[in-house]
């Protein structure tokens, strides 16, 4: 086991490591719009981190510390895993006096990766990110969230399997401040409708994602870009079941269409098929196309395309996507 002198050796590498990381959020934090590959991997070069990678995923390098970065159509991503604290399950209880003393053993590791998210958090030194932020670990409880301008900044503890070691994570991810950018976009109303959402849910059966509240919230029903309509919440019906699939005939993700385009299209959230209340992202569907997935909430969604950063197939009109 590592011991006092160890880990302070260890908080210094992490100190060292948030150093170039925040020097890399402040350059992020100018892209106020979801960047290219090439975009993203200028950004780490002018940051001083040197390519080890090309194409969709590359890896970056700086410090000894390495970045794996992933961009596709709606996701730009940074993570730096900055330490490893071993897989708890490598040690062995034959080490150790008695039970009591091998699940101490255990729960220092968890606490020492825990104690370094907080000497990494303080080191960055960023404000906290809003609710409404992209949260790329929302898996995991045990994480602090934070942002450089449009960027959400995750620093976590995480484990992805129990027998993969126990890291400390750094991820930076395009999503932050959303509200924000899209008022940039498309001012709000000057006032909104308050909703009675306890009502509505009520009235349709499920409780609507938090980003789709504020929507209708600080928006409400409306056009967006003359083309992109938000239905109202009296509209909205209950979530109905997705085709079936394949030759088992296999249950698809319940819909609920909550907005429809100019030429046809309509937006519908989509639900777990075997989790109520759980939202897995956007449904787009159009006569004599096939249905276009997307794996973000509508509000983020909005800012991809009214920013002209997404490409939707079935929006397609004379003279290109969404209408300038």
């Amino acid at each position: 086991m590592i011991g006092d002198a160890g880990r302070e050796n260890r908080a210094e590498r992490c100190r060292a490591a948030a150093d170039s990381i925040a020097v890399l959020a402040r350059r992020l934090a100018r892209l106020v719009d979801l960047p290219t590959g090439e975009q993203l991997a200028d950004v780490l070069s002018g940051a001083g981190w040197d390519a080890e990678g090309a194409g969709r995923r590359g890896v970056f390098a700086k410090g000894g510390v390495r970045a794996a970065v992933l961009t596709d159509w709606t996701t730009a991503t940074v993570s730096v895993d900055l330490d490893s604290f071993g897989c708890p399950r490598d040690l062995d209880p034959d080490d150790f006096d008695d039970d009591a003393a091998y699940c101490a053993a255990v729960d220092r590791l968890y606490d020492d990766a825990e104690a370094m998210v907080g000497v990494v958090v303080e080191r960055l030194g960023l404000e906290p990110a809003d609710p409404l932020a992209v949260d790329p670990r929302a898996d995991y409880g045990s994480r602090v969230r934070l942002r450089a301008g449009h960027w959400a900044v995750t620093v976590a503890a995480v484990q992805e399997d129990p027998d993969l070691p126990l890291l400390v994570e750094v991820n930076l991810t395009y999503g932050a401040d959303l509200p924000g950018r899209l008022a940039q976009l498309v001012a709000a109303p000057a006032r909104a409708e308050p909703v009675d959402w306890q009502t509505v849910s009520a009235r349709i059966g499920v409780e609507l994602p938090e980003d789709y509240r504020w929507l209708m919230e600080h928006y409400g029903p409306g056009t967006f870009d003359g083309y992109l309509t938000l239905s109202s919440t009296a509209a909205l019906p209950q979530p109905a079941p997705g085709p079936p699939a394949g030759a088992l005939r296999i249950t698809t993700a319940r819909m609920l269409p909550v907005a429809t385009t100019a030429n046809g299209a309509t937006v519908s959230l989509l639900m777990d098929p075997t989790w109520d209340n759980l939202w897995q992202g956007l449904r787009i569907t159009s006569p004599g196309t096939a249905p276009w997935d997307v794996p973000t909430g509508l509000l983020y969604f909005l800012v991809l395309t009214l920013s002209r950063r997404y490409p939707v197939p079935q929006f397609q009109v004379q003279g290109g996507a969404i209408p300038s």
